[in-house]
């Protein structure tokens, strides 16, 4: 049976006039995208999330300064190798066929292509790539009485792309967490799961059951609305003031981060140089030690030399003597020197003379060179000594600095973390005020809507067999994830969310949670791949194995909870990638983590490490700044 069509993706690119393009490449089976906090890592989700249609505005941050477009390289069914170009501000895209992370304006197979989804039109990113998985023209249910509007690609993208906030949320997988929109959530499940849209549900009602039903709608949103209200009454009295604060608050946020960073900057600038100068400072002091031992040791050659020469002048001179009584009678008998019958030995004599000589020149020969190198050896000495004198009062210069700098790196850091905390305490605010705003509004939508004349509510959502199915096969995962437990797993209609071992998924601490979650975006692949249903043929997970953080090193994400305690000591973890590298056979996966990986993953994975040092490795997903 032929395969349901699937999207790849190659590559992203960031590229900017005279900055060198930064990006990350994927393989079209297992990724893993590895390394250092702060390195770029959810900033590759976000950016993949952006040019897949994504309306959120990329976070502003400091190392994409100079970079304005973004580039997303992508295989797909028909169409084959694109390139996706968008400018980082926003707006619409540009569709170049050929993987390439530059286009030349005067290409004529350039097409525009809009970021709002319009179903009547082809000319918008969404329907092209529906289009390209044959999903264009579906319907999905947008309320519980049949109302229907045009399935967009961004539907299908929640089940594809999971941020790390979604992977570790109480809220359902299914689930954005809105109230308004859960209908819809579950009919993109159910075309997923069955492979049918809802086009053929006929929109019906009675008006009894509309009014109930309305009434019942306005009731629980005035309930939340008070909440809302209660919650804005009591913490933002301001309310209408938090737009302007938040826009001072991302300014004096990005400030005081730019300032936490170059004095951390600073400081470990200095520490290099507190590095270097030590090193100096013990190499010039070991080779002091070295001049002093060989001053003594040619002492004591200068003394042997000394003694040589005095012993072979002795000798010169004795033989000296010696050749001058050669030519004089005989002390013993007497006779003449022509009378004698031998010499007593006047040429070994000569000899001897001549040899001393020459070990004499020799000697002092080697007597002068050596006082050469006594010379050479005592400047070099006393060279030493100046430069340890202005090493040390360096080093003396560079702790001083450090001792200053310190509570000015602190108290940059101390701003940055107020600042923060005030501006999340604001985006909580702007928060309350988009749902009360989106309250209101269904509110008004209700209070407006007019009953139909149909008698009978459509049956939304899959069946119950499909759900038990799928269920099924999130328990297969876990079982080949080495979960704790039995793995026993069911859909609970309610919650419309996992249970497993009876438990609701979303009753567990936050790393299990993204464990479940996952679990159930990669059943989900591996069921639609199975059966042919749609998908769009990859999954990105963002922070999967946050239980296996370290709960001193991630302090925002809390102490690990007990449940989260036992999944960690558990080798999840290595069964976890062995099992994703088999599901990625049939449809690419890539994994977004900080926590250490298995020792062999590369072997079954394309591993690309953000190491956040600047001297191993790659930094991270933009070159670091170096001024």
């Amino acid at each position: 049976m032929t395969q349901a069509p699937r999207i790849t993706l190659s590559g992203l690119t960031f590229t900017g006039e005279g900055q060198q393009p930064a990006g990350v490449s994927f393989g079209p089976e297992l990724n893993v995208l590895w390394g250092a906090s702060n390195t770029g890592k959810s900033f590759t989700v976000k950016t993949v999330d952006f040019m897949l249609g994504g309306g959120s505005a990329l976070p502003d941050i400091a190392e994409r300064d100079g970079y304005n477009q973004a580039w997303l390289n992508l295989t797909l069914p028909k169409s084959g190798d694109v390139t996706f170009m968008r400018a980082l501000a926003g707006g619409a895209f540009e569709l170049l066929p050929g993987s390439v992370f530059e286009a030349d304006p005067k290409r004529k197979d350039r097409r525009k292509l809009s970021g709002k989804h319009n179903a009547a039109k082809p000319d918008n990113m969404s329907q092209f790539l529906l289009n390209e998985l044959g999903l264009s023209a579906r319907s999905i249910a947008q309320d519980s009485y049949g109302k229907k509007r045009s399935l967009s690609f961004r539907d299908l993208v929640r089940y594809c792309l999971i941020d790390e906030t979604a992977i570790q949320s109480e809220t359902s997988p299914v689930e954005s967490g809105q109230v308004i929109g859960i209908t819809e959530e579950h009919s993109v499940l159910k075309l997923m799961l069955t492979g049918q849209d809802d086009s053929a549900v006929v929109t019906v009602t009675d008006r009894k059951t509309f009014r109930t039903s309305t009434t019942a709608k306005i009731e629980v949103i005035d309930e939340l609305l008070k909440s809302v209200n209660d919650e804005l009454e009591a913490d933002f009295p301001d309310a209408e003031g938090l737009e302007e604060q938040s826009a001072k608050l991302e300014q004096s946020w990005a400030e005081a981060q730019n300032e936490a960073q170059a004095a951390q900057e600073s400081i470990r600038e200095k520490l290099q140089v507190k590095n270097r100068l030590a090193r100096e400072i013990f190499q010039a002091t070991q080779r002091q030690g070295e001049i002093q031992l060989n001053f003594g040791r040619f002492e004591q050659l200068e003394d042997v030399y000394a003694s040589d020469i005095k012993r072979l002048e002795s000798i010169e001179e004795a033989g000296f003597l010696l050749s001058l009584s050669g030519d004089q009678p005989c002390p013993l008998c007497g006779a003449s020197p022509d009378d004698q019958a031998h010499s007593h030995g006047m040429d070994d004599i000569k000899r001897a003379r001549a040899g001393a000589n020459a070990e004499i020149s020799k000697i002092k020969k080697q007597r002068s060179e050596l006082q050469f190198t006594i010379q050479n050896m005592n400047n070099e000495g006393l060279q030493l000594g100046r430069s340890l004198k202005e090493l040390e009062d360096e080093l003396q210069l560079i702790e001083t600095d450090l001792s200053r700098m310190a509570p000015s790196a602190s108290a940059s850091k101390k701003r940055l973390d107020e600042v923060l905390e005030v501006r999340d305490r604001v985006k909580r605010g702007l928060d309350l005020l988009q749902q009360r705003a989106s309250l209101t509004e269904r509110k008004e939508a209700l209070a407006k809507a007019k009953p139909l004349t149909k008698a009978d509510k459509p049956i939304l959502g899959a069946p119950g067999t499909v759900m038990d199915d799928f269920a099924q096969t999130v328990s297969k995962v876990l079982t080949e994830w080495q979960f704790p437990g039995q793995r026993r797993v069911s859909f609970d209609e309610g919650a419309y969310d996992l249970r497993i071992d009876g438990k609701l998924r979303r009753d567990n601490g936050k790393g299990v949670r993204a464990v479940t979650h996952s679990a159930f975006k990669v059943a989900l692949l591996m069921f639609c791949r199975e059966r042919n249903l749609p998908h769009p043929g990859f999954i990105i997970l963002d922070t999967p194995l946050l239980t296996y953080r370290d709960p001193l090193k991630n302090k925002k994400d809390g102490a690990l909870s007990a449940d989260e305690q036992a999944l960690r000591n558990t080798s999840l973890k290595d069964f976890f990638f062995e099992h994703l590298a088999e599901v990625a056979k049939v449809g690419q996966i890539i994994v977004v983590e900080n926590v250490d990986l298995p020792t062999n993953l590369s072997s079954v994975a394309r591993v690309e490490t953000f190491t956040g040092d600047p001297s191993t490795g790659r930094f991270g997903l933009f070159p670091q700044r170096t001024n």
